[in-house]
């Protein structure tokens, strides 16, 4: 038995890859942005970047991404933010207040005794 070595050659060449250029890829049914970039096309991918928006979606009619940017979404979820109260900070406002109040009255009595003095 003689030892045989054979040399493999494809028999299709394989395109060259170009690293140079990045493709974003998107789900085919949704168009929602996969996570992710390649160096080879493929049907449900892009060379336009997806970069500055959240959640982006292709748009093959416009032959963009679309989406919220990023201050939009920041916007966004500080208004849906619920308000929360330093319990610290609402106990001193309350007792400033309450000390507001007593003045006012202390100086309502002390401009009513002066004015009686006053006659």
């Amino acid at each position: 038995m003689a030892n045989e070595t054979q040399a493999v050659t494809p028999t299709d060449p394989q395109p060259a890859v170009d690293y140079s250029k990045w493709y974003f890829k998107y789900d085919p049914q949704t168009y929602a942005f996969i996570p992710g970039a390649v160096h080879e096309k493929v049907d449900n991918s892009t060379d336009v970047e997806p970069s500055g928006l959240v959640d982006p979606v292709w748009s093959p009619s416009t032959n963009s991404w679309t989406g919220k940017t990023y201050d939009e979404f920041l916007k966004e979820q500080q208004a849906n933010q619920p308000t929360v109260v330093d319990p610290n900070q609402q106990a001193l406002s309350m007792t400033a207040n309450a000390l507001l109040k007593r003045l006012i009255v202390q100086d309502k009595r002390i401009t009513e005794l002066e004015s009686k003095e006053a006659k």
